[in-house]
């Protein structure tokens, strides 16, 4: 499969609307991407890798919103380099909102919830909040400090990356 049919194949699975053979696929594809045998053209090997290590969810999220990071916008012409980018952020997250639900990933109370499954929150900055899990520390990174969820996305994949995993935990 080459470049142009693997992201024609995930819009699909975004225009179905994530049917049962649609998220198998996806499923399918976060296997290849972490064993290596899928690559993403914009990563680099080590980046890839930190993705991977974020594990399947953050593996699919980022190729949805990857999918959506070049779609093209309605009256783009009309539009500010920033409204570009605000209208492409919530494009992507309305794709990851409904996968998340479709898989029962979504949670509509996350400041309840977090904090019963990933522990007492004992730090807090602009970008995340940090959890400790016992013998791990878990970062959630919010949202609201990026543009665009890919970056979000981009942070873990970054943090991940070899350079960077003698120094803590992966991401999720």
């Amino acid at each position: 499969m080459n470049n142009a049919n693997f992201w024609a194949s995930i819009r699909t699975i975004i225009t179905e609307g994530y049917t049962p053979e649609g998220l198998l696929k996806l499923d399918s594809y976060a296997e290849q991407f972490i064993s290596g045998k899928l690559v993403y053209q914009r990563f680099s090997p080590q980046e890839q890798h930190g993705c991977a290590a974020g594990g399947t969810t953050n593996v699919i999220a980022s190729l949805l919103a990857g999918a959506e990071a070049g779609s093209d916008s309605q009256n783009q012409g009309a539009l500010s380099d920033y409204q570009r980018e605000c209208q492409l952020g919530t494009q992507q997250e309305k794709v990851i909102e409904k996968w998340a639900k479709a898989v029962g990933l979504w949670t509509e109370s996350v400041e309840d919830s977090l904090p019963l499954s990933l522990g007492e929150q004992i730090a807090e900055g602009g970008e995340a909040v940090v959890y400790d899990h016992g013998s791990t520390l878990i970062k959630s990174i919010g949202l609201d400090y990026f543009i665009q969820p890919i970056f979000a996305l981009d942070r873990v994949s970054l943090h991940n990356t070899p350079q960077n995993c003698g120094q803590g935990e992966p991401e999720a």
